[in-house]
């Protein structure tokens, strides 16, 4: 099993939240990608790939900071109906992930939603890329 391949099925199986998962190039070109089964896309695949491809520029401008405030470790952006994430693998290449951002039940007039575990996320990131595939 390829090593992306790994990666996005651990995360699928890990939190029923994550509707889609991909990894891109450097470039933002698209690699590998899953979708949760029986969910259907809220933003159609072509409006995410140009997404992925802003979302990677943005990380190679920020990395212009590295030296000041350190390496990026991932970026979460929250809407209304799910939040996407961002993390920069060690290979260069990028790994996207959107979640679902249900309100959370005791929220009074909000709508913040659940918060992601990254601690988790980032674990199964760090454990597939320290395998060789």
């Amino acid at each position: 099993m390829e090593k992306y391949e790994q990666l996005l099925n651990m995360l699928m199986d890990f939190n029923e939240s994550i509707r889609f998962a991909a990894v891109s190039d450097a470039s933002g070109n698209l690699l590998w990608n899953s979708q949760r089964d029986g969910v259907s896309n809220i933003v159609p695949i072509e409006k995410t790939k140009a997404t992925m491809s802003r979302s990677r520029g943005e990380w190679d401008d920020y990395a212009s900071s590295a030296d000041i405030i350190g390496d990026g470790l991932y970026s979460i952006t929250s809407y209304a109906k799910i939040k996407r994430i961002t993390i920069p693998l060690s290979d260069g290449n990028m790994l996207f992930v959107s979640v679902n951002n249900k309100p959370m039940k005791n929220a009074k007039n909000t709508s913040y939603g659940h918060l992601v575990e990254m601690g988790e996320i980032l674990s199964i990131v760090e454990f597939v890329e320290s395998k060789n595939f």
